[in-house]
């Protein structure tokens, strides 16, 4: 019989703020984190807006020692991970080392450390560069960092499956849990912006305000042009329901189902990709053990692409029958779209929204896209017992990746 999952610790380093209850406040209240990125100069180009992490302290979280070798995402994920770990109640000697592993999820991760490492080497006589230099540029290292430090033993993975890396993640460290491979698993994701993935998404054609028109991350709004970049690493507590219960943990909540799919190519018709999106959705249900009368929530991948958001719009409304009565809420438009990072970010919300009864509003919304028939939550924060919500994450590439998140019973 397989083993019940649940949800123990939450960590986050974020745009809106380090740490569950300020980014939850911060949530609610319907702010957002997204600002004139001033780490480097976008002045050539027309779009100047990031969910950039500030006034971010790692040394309160993993002391000073050594922190001056470790880059950026390695501090977030490092710290998110202390966080989460201190959440659950889980210091080092409190639990066997063996079982327990972590599992992140990173699109880029690295990517401009390692570009700049390779840079130096080509540049430089390579007999002169620092060893130092290199000890943070895989994209695995931040997972390394993090399992050497805290003492976890189990397993140490890193996923890196585009935009649903950190989904990936916790979908696979909730089947390692049940399958009982180990008992406890810090799962998640991290991803850092640099100069480097902007001019990736901006000769993709992929941020806001390319065309012209308004920056801003407006999810499902009729004007929408493109997402706005982010960074921020988001980590989850993953544990074994009687191994939770034995210890005492304080539960948030339980992992149900999982499921995804890949589309298999880019150029594929809408129809297809809608079809895709649609079975992952309904995997995770059938996985649950969920009908799709039971969901109280959608926690929607939707990031402000005028197609992808469309795409996602018409497997809800496939899935679930026009006129879809379930609240969807989409968190990137307060955070921006952290790529492989999103996933985890999403989860802690809908944890948050069950242990509250209270579902963040989407901002930056003005105008409703007549093609857009969902029930989505609007102008303020509502009010709502959740029993079962949905989560989504997809790609560009064609992964979707969905789970179903429960109150524990």
């Amino acid at each position: 019989m397989k083993k019940r999952v649940v949800v123990t610790g939450l960590g986050v380093v974020s745009p809106m703020g380090c740490g569950k209850e300020g980014f939850w406040n911060n949530l609610i209240a319907g702010k957002s984190g997204i600002a004139p990125m001033s780490a480097f100069d976008l002045s050539p180009y027309t779009c100047k807006l990031g969910g950039v992490v500030r006034d971010f302290k790692p040394e309160i979280y993993l002391g000073s020692k050594g922190l001056k070798y470790l880059n950026k995402g390695t501090r977030f994920l490092g710290s998110a991970s202390k966080m989460a770990l201190d959440d659950a109640r889980l210091a080092q000697g409190s639990f066997q080392p063996e079982q327990m592993g972590i599992i992140i999820g990173s699109s880029l991760g690295n990517f401009s450390e390692t570009t700049d490492y390779f840079y130096e080497i080509i540049r430089d006589n390579p007999s002169e560069l620092s060893p130092m230099l290199s000890y943070d540029v895989a994209l695995n290292s931040s997972t390394n960092y993090v399992s050497v430090i805290f003492g976890i033993k189990g397993l140490a993975r890193t996923i890196s499956s585009g935009f649903t890396s950190s989904a990936d993640a916790i979908g696979d460290a909730f089947r390692m849990i049940q399958r009982d491979v180990v008992k406890v698993i810090v799962a998640g994701g991290v991803e850092q912006v640099s100069m480097d993935l902007y001019l990736i998404f901006y000769l993709r054609g992929l941020l806001s305000g390319l065309d012209g028109a308004r920056e801003t991350s407006a999810p499902f709004d009729k004007a929408r042009n493109g997402f706005i970049m982010a960074e921020g690493s988001y980590v989850v507590i993953l544990e074994e329901l009687e191994h939770a219960l034995h210890r005492g943990a304080h539960i948030y909540a339980e992992v149900r189902g999982f499921g995804n799919t890949f589309t298999g190519a880019k150029n594929h018709p809408a129809d297809i990709c809608v079809h895709r999106a649609e079975r992952a959705m309904h995997e995770a249900l059938i996985n649950a053990g969920v009908e799709k009368e039971g969901i109280d929530l959608i926690s929607a991948n939707a990031n402000g692409c005028r197609l992808q958001d469309a795409i996602e719009a018409k497997a809800i409304q496939s899935l679930f029958g026009v006129n879809c009565g379930v609240a969807v809420s989409a968190v990137k438009s307060n955070l921006g779209e952290s790529y492989g990072a999103s996933g985890a970010a999403q989860l802690i919300s809908t944890v948050l929204s069950i242990s509250s009864g209270q579902i963040p509003h989407i901002i930056h919304s003005r105008e409703k896209d007549p093609g857009i028939d969902l029930n989505l939550i609007l102008e303020k924060p509502v009010r709502k017992h959740i029993e079962n919500a949905l989560i989504n994450t997809m790609d560009y590439e064609g992964n979707n990746s969905c789970f179903v998140i429960s109150r524990v019973k």
